[in-house]
């Protein structure tokens, strides 16, 4: 049973408020993902923290979403999708400024996690709202925008990253947030848009605790693989006890009547589909985004607001075809654009991995483009037609099961890539020592794994030979994970092929 929709008629107006307070508060969750990347040495070395604990400045934010972005999604249609979104704003603004001020490593990773509290509870509210205002027949171009905007400040994180951090500090990519969070607050107490709510006010406890626990086990074992050894026990024990928990989860979900993940819409085989287009294209792109600063900075020798600015090859072409793929998708659907999309979008990420190996800035530049233009086709359209498949308070649930593949896939994209580069690293342990024969082996198999701080202590005291050797370890090992990650999501072509529209909307309506 839910609360009905507000049956007035929106104005203009109201739509364009609504978008843009949605949009903005996606926007600052999805910048928050990739922004910190290329401040990361700059926090190590300010903070003293170590490759281990800078992996964890980013996949804690990550990792808390992927683990609580369904339960977000159901504590909104309980509590209802406009006090979701202004309590969830409200925490994150709060969280970022903890962010800014932190002075510990722990301090800071804590606070990420609580950034990611604010997210899940504004996340889910926010997609629902988006698709329940737009003007019929044109939920593409609506979705286009506020799907768009929020991959573009995913892509432009590295770039204003870079810029703040090398100009005003890193504590500011943080600071940034809060006028943000203060609009969108705004905005959406101006607009007041219409209100969903569930007349279901239970969340099964034991589910939560099980997802909770589960699933950072289980990926918190795939990243420390690469720097611990698939084979130590507590790696193996890391993983088996993640993937037992998260079936038992799995298992409850199908069973209670209060569930926290809801199964039965992935019974709609063209909404599992839109989802796992979605979380393989975060797969891809997040942990491309994230190495991408790394490798720019350690093996091109370029500095944070340099590395930033070379991702733009990546950036312009989202900005300049989401709103092609909003209207294409109102007149085609989704198979025609996904197929093609996904399949050049993996090609994109293994040609990365290519240009990565051989220190080719034009090969990578050509990869950025390809995947720039390629994943608005693949994410806009995915996206809002798993929205539009489902109505009134199922849109929270629809949000909260769309978002949960989307993070997931992006945490067990940095997981994977990270594991691969330390996999990858290890495999020329005599090279390392012989052109660093007098080095130590801890610091220079961190440094070979992408640690800036490490890199940056080599540079100043080992032989240029050892540096070197470290930087096209560096790229080596970056781009293997770029190319395992490309064919992981070639898989999104399969799931395009597979997706089937609904019934009623075999035939997409005439575009307005």
């Amino acid at each position: 049973m839910t609360e009905p929709l507000q049956t007035e008629p929106l104005s203009a107006r109201r739509r364009m408020l609504i978008l843009v307070a949605m949009t903005g508060s996606l926007s600052m969750i999805m910048m928050d993902t990739t922004v910190v990347g290329v401040a990361l040495a700059a926090i190590g070395r300010d903070l003293g923290l170590g490759e281990s604990s800078l992996a964890w400045v980013v996949n804690a934010y990550l990792l808390a979403m992927a683990t609580l972005i369904a339960l977000g999604g159901r504590v909104g249609d309980m509590i209802g999708k406009n006090r979701a979104f202004s309590i969830g704003v409200t925490i994150f603004a709060g969280a970022s400024l903890w962010c800014g001020l932190s002075t510990s490593g722990w301090m800071l990773i804590s606070a990420r996690v609580l950034q990611a509290v604010g997210a899940v509870l504004m996340q889910p509210a926010s997609s629902a709202i988006v698709i329940s205002t737009a003007t019929p027949g044109r939920e593409g171009r609506t979705m286009g925008i506020y799907i768009g905007i929020s991959m573009l400040s995913l892509a432009i994180g590295p770039v204003l990253g870079g810029v703040i951090t090398d100009r005003f500090g890193w504590h500011w990519i943080f600071f940034i947030n809060l006028p943000i969070a203060a609009l969108a607050l705004v905005l959406a107490a101006i607009a007041k848009p219409p209100a969903i709510r569930s007349a279901e006010r239970r969340i099964d406890g034991l589910s939560v605790v099980l997802l909770v626990l589960s699933l950072p086990l289980l990926i918190g074992g795939i990243q420390q693989a690469g720097s611990w050894g698939l084979g130590q026990p507590l790696v193996l024990g890391m993983i088996t006890a993640g993937f037992f928990g998260l079936a038992m989860f799995l298992r409850r979900q199908a069973r209670v009547d209060d569930p926290v993940f809801h199964l039965k819409l992935l019974r709609d085989r063209g909404f599992l589909a839109d989802a796992l287009m979605l979380g393989l294209m975060q797969f891809a792109l997040t942990g491309t985004v994230i190495q991408l600063s790394v490798m720019l900075q350690s093996t091109f020798q370029l500095n944070p607001a340099q590395a930033g600015i070379a991702t733009l090859p990546l950036m312009i072409p989202v900005l300049l075809f989401v709103q092609v793929s909003g209207r294409l998708y109102d007149r085609f659907g989704v198979r025609r654009l996904a197929v093609p999309a996904a399949a050049a979008a993996s090609s994109a990420v293994v040609l990365l991995g290519v240009g990565a190996i051989q220190e080719s800035m034009g090969l990578l530049m050509t990869g950025m483009v390809l995947l720039g233009i390629a994943i608005p086709f693949v994410n806009m359209p995915a996206n809002t037609d798993g929205m539009s498949r489902n109505e009134g308070v199922n849109r929270g649930q629809a949000s909260g099961v769309l978002q949960t593949f989307r993070m997931v896939g992006s945490t067990l994209g940095i997981a994977l890539t990270t594991s691969v580069i330390g996999v990858v690293s290890r495999q020329s342990p005599g090279d390392g020592i012989d052109r660093c024969p007098d080095v130590d082996p801890e610091v220079l198999a961190r440094a070979s794994r992408g640690n800036l701080k490490d890199l940056a202590a080599l540079v100043e005291s080992a032989p240029e030979a050892c540096v070197a050797f470290v930087r096209e370890e560096i790229a080596r090992g970056i781009g293997w994970g770029f190319i395992i990650a490309g064919l992981v999501a070639s898989l999104a072509t399969i799931a395009a092929l597979w997706w089937t529209p609904r019934p009623e909307a075999a035939s997409p309506p005439p575009p307005n």
